[in-house]
């Protein structure tokens, strides 16, 4: 039986790991987080050990010694310092996205990969849905040669407890594009091939909304992403919509089985989307 951790228990996406954990067999046997308000874990593993506090949780797991995985769902920011640590220590890693906030930093996580012979996975979910299938199916079916004119609104409603969070913190969180579109630039980079440039950013009054145009080889992408405007989710590829809302049931399970195959999404497999989001970055800053 493969033995977890968990760094980031209090938030939105933990419980989906915990449930993933339970449904391959494995031992959540410890989780971390800064706050108590982890008692869902009493519906997955009752017994796993919980520590408020960093420091006793490295020690714990270093005196440990055989543990398997570390699971990382902590603040945006901190990915990259956990899943270097975690693989240092003698844990493979499942990091939930985004990996890491700049491109450099994937190269570190290679480095330390190669220097403990320890793997990172990255979760990109939408990758096993049905409606990813469906819409490289079609790609493949009106594939002529033409440049697509392509249009992406992903509007996720969230109240003014928003503004607040390390979610609204783009050193934290790394902006909007990073936090609630990452998933959307993979999916875009997986569709379109990996990204030339971008243009057109503007961003919106407490950078709750953010516009921008992307260009690829075989299509002129315009993106539009809002924590403000009502809940829409479509991609339209020459004037044919397709509905983003997949069936969330078991994805992160799906994830899980194909780590444990050894068949996961790895570092490079992250590198076009976090790229993209170093440019969109550096386009809000020129901008400001």
């Amino acid at each position: 039986m493969k033995k977890y951790v968990l760094l980031g228990a209090a938030g939105f996406v933990a419980p989906r790991h915990m449930k993933a954990i339970q449904d391959v067999g494995g031992d959540l046997v410890a989780l971390m987080d800064p706050s108590d308000s982890v008692g869902v874990i009493d519906s997955y593993f009752p017994k796993a050990s919980y520590f408020k506090t960093f420091e006793r949780f490295d020690r714990y797991c270093n005196e440990r010694g055989d543990i398997d995985y570390a699971v990382v769902c902590s603040p945006n920011h901190l990915h990259f310092f956990h899943s270097a640590w975690a693989m240092r220590v003698g844990m493979n890693v499942i990091c939930e996205k985004p990996l890491c906030l700049r491109e450099r930093n994937l190269d570190a996580l290679l480095r330390i990969e190669e220097e403990t012979d320890k793997r990172v996975w990255n979760i990109l979910q939408l990758r096993l849905s049905d409606v990813y299938q469906y819409i490289l199916k079609y790609l493949e079916e009106i594939d002529d040669g033409h440049l697509l004119d392509v249009s992406l609104d992903y509007f996720a409603p969230r109240g003014v407890w928003y503004d607040y969070s390390w979610k609204a913190n783009p050193e934290l969180s790394g902006g909007l594009e990073c936090n609630l579109g990452i998933h959307l630039l993979d999916l875009i980079n997986q569709f379109f091939g990996d990204w030339e440039h971008v243009s057109s950013y503007v961003q919106g009054v407490f950078k709750r909304n953010v516009f921008f145009c992307v260009e690829f080889s075989t299509a002129q992408v315009y993106v539009d992403l809002s924590v403000d405007k009502s809940e829409r989710r479509v991609l339209t590829i020459d004037g044919v919509p397709f509905d983003l809302t997949p069936d969330m049931k078991n994805l992160h399970t799906k994830s899980y089985e194909q780590i444990l195959n050894g068949d996961g999404f790895g570092i490079e497999e992250t590198r076009a989307s976090i790229s993209l989001c170093d440019e969109l970055r550096s386009e809000a800053w020129e901008r400001k």
